[in-house]
């Protein structure tokens, strides 16, 4: 058994302590190599999280042994002759390190006086030969420490824990929790939030769900999130299991940072973890919720949908994780992309949104890929292949080069959904195919192979629809977007720009100018050589601030010679633009008034 223990060693300077404590097999030989993950699964960068570890030590029945870094992430221990000969089959091995952590995302570690929250990837490491053993996390605080804290976690606690009203942990000072996994796989699936928590609890098909908020303001309302949550949480659960109801865990954390302006989730086997700013939280006595409140929900439903599509229906590249090096795979536009597809899917099948507010989420996922030269540039695939070096990695030209799996997913999905929908007179959908998924991997563990998903299509529905899909994801063609929600029954509308010209360029203002973050292909400021880095202080003789900025795009004429004023590398530049007239990134989604019966139902109106 491997028997790790984490505890706040120094709240101020944001430092974790753990201990390790397993025997080594004797017969394993004299040198033991443990190594920490250098990315997190559900974020395709590679993080290099041991670059956080800032001490390490090791002993064997008490004895301190040398040891050295074999690489970036492994560390290497030497057992003496004196230790190998001992008695006994094993070696009592103990070692310990500190973590830096100050990285307020949910892909990391970040501790205060308040609260630690830790993912399991940036802070345990793992004895080579050992990721199937079974695994005890004890979490402790000192004595010196202030306060009882609450533990939001997915992993089950040993028997007798003593937990609040929502079945969380309670952690003392001087006191500790410990909680059990199967193996280190499972381990550091499982992040830990430990803090001042507020808790609050749903059922959702029997399944108890906790929603534990740290960082909010006192009057925020959780009960009415778990109100909105827990159809959302049915009707998901529904979906993959229409008879059964079965969830595939026996219970579900929410855990949910709230702070300034935050934004992000994190996917995992039973829980997830959240970004939000507090300010998109519900307040108690308040009817009207916050602007934001909408994006929440939004990414709940994705993070929980990803309980079923990528943590256990997996591209086939992904079982097992390599977690020391890049996983790559061409299919995230169906594992994120599609999961962005279901997210505001489900919110509407569950009633949160009601059409029109659905229509208008869509329409702004379809601006969102439009507006950019990236899509026709990059297919799909290759977004989801190149997400290591691309994606993850974004500079300015960006939105010249790439286009996002999630989006552009998104899209595909919904073709997908339609065009088998039309196909089959509305008796099969893209639930049916994700269902087929379920029972083909999600229940037996085996991995999507690269080219096997339209195989799966036929299987689920009896349509061969392989040349669609190898277009819309292979390809840089347009999708058919629109000419599929006319055949459903709705238009699908370009607004008018509410500027007279555009010049493509998208920048930050400060009180200098504007400095330029992003220059678009072939726009008026591209051929003009206008660049990232540039600050603008001028345009047509005018100081360009914000306003005089919006003016004179409102008023200028398309064809009109624009001079710009700025600054590049300290150096005075002038650039002379030919406007382009203005082309809007919002679109609309209605429907015809002459709908009728003859149209298959809509997605987003019943699942099927």
């Amino acid at each position: 058994m491997l028997n790790y223990q984490v505890w706040v060693a120094d709240a101020e300077g944001h430092y974790l302590d753990v201990m390790l404590q397993w025997e080594h097999p004797r017969n394993s030989g004299p040198v033991v190599e443990l190594s920490l993950p250098v990315w997190i699964p559900g974020s395709y960068l590679i993080r290099e999280f041991s670059r956080h570890v800032v001490s390490f030590e090791a002993l064997a029945n008490g004895m301190a042994l040398p040891h050295s870094k074999a690489n970036k992430n492994t560390w290497q221990v030497e057992l003496p002759p004196s230790v190998m000969a001992g008695h006994g089959p094993g070696v009592r091995m103990e070692c310990k390190w500190r973590v830096y952590a100050w990285d307020l995302s949910v892909r990391g570690a970040h501790v205060d006086g308040n609260h630690a929250f830790f993912n399991g990837t940036s802070v345990f490491l793992c004895p080579k030969g050992k990721e199937e053993s079974p695994v005890q996390l004890t979490l402790a605080r000192t004595n010196q420490a202030k306060g009882e804290w609450t533990v939001a976690c997915g992993l089950p606690s040993e028997a007798g824990t003593l937990t609040d009203d929502h079945g969380c942990p309670l952690l003392p000072p001087g006191g500790h929790v410990r909680l059990h996994a199967p193996n280190y796989d499972s381990l550091i699936a499982h992040p830990v939030e430990m803090g001042d928590l507020v808790t609050r609890s749903l059922e959702a098909c029997g399944v108890p769900h906790v929603v534990a908020v740290y960082g909010a303001d006192e009057d925020v309302d959780l009960e009415r999130l778990c109100t909105d949550l827990q159809p959302v949480c049915e009707a998901q659960i529904r979906l993959f299991e229409p008879d059964s109801g079965q969830a595939p865990f026996e219970r579900y954390v929410f855990m949910l940072h709230a702070t300034d302006d935050g934004y992000g989730g994190l996917e995992h086997r039973n829980s997830t973890a959240l970004l939000c700013g507090r300010h998109d939280l519900p307040q108690l006595g308040v009817k009207d919720a916050p602007k934001g409140y909408n994006t929440l929900m939004g990414l709940c439903s994705h993070e929980y949908f990803h309980s079923w599509n990528v943590k256990r229906i997996k591209p086939a590249a992904f079982v097992p994780y390599r977690l020391h090096e890049e996983n790559y795979t061409r299919l995230l536009w169906i594992f994120e992309g599609f999961t962005s597809y279901y997210d505001d899917l489900m919110l509407a099948r569950a009633g949160y949104y009601k059409e029109d507010d659905y229509l208008k989420a869509f329409a702004k996922t379809h601006g969102h890929v439009h507006k950019g030269p990236g899509r026709q540039v990059q297919s799909v695939a290759e977004s989801s292949f190149e997400a290591w070096t691309k994606y993850y990695r974004q500079d300015e030209n960006a939105p010249n080069a790439i286009v996002s799996y999630y989006g552009k997913g998104a899209l595909v999905a919904f073709c997908l959904d339609a065009s088998i929908r039309l196909q089959t007179a509305g008796r099969h959908s893209l639930d049916c195919v994700m269902r087929q998924l379920w029972r083909d991997k999600g229940l037996t563990g085996r991995g999507l192979g690269e080219h096997e998903f339209a195989e799966v299509v036929t299987r689920a529905t009896g349509l061969d629809l392989r040349a669609e899909i190898a277009t819309w994801t292979e390809t840089t063609a347009e999708l058919p977007v629109q000419e599929l929600l006319a055949k459903l029954g709705y238009d699908l509308k370009q607004s008018p720009a509410k500027e007279a010209i555009g010049l493509g360029l998208n920048g930050q203002f400060k009180p200098e100018g504007m400095l330029v973050k992003q220059v678009i292909n072939c726009s008026a400021a591209h051929r003009a050589g206008v660049s990232a880095g540039d600050v603008l202080v001028a345009v047509g003789k005018r100081r360009l601030t914000e306003a005089n900025y919006k003016r004179f795009l409102q008023s200028a004429v398309p064809g009109q010679t624009v001079e710009l004023i700025g600054f590049r590398a300290e150096r005075l530049t002038h650039f002379e633009a030919t406007a382009q007239p203005a082309v809007s990134n919002e679109w609309t989604i209605e429907p015809r008034l002459e709908k009728n019966g003859d149209h298959p139902t809509a997605p987003w109106a019943v699942a099927q």
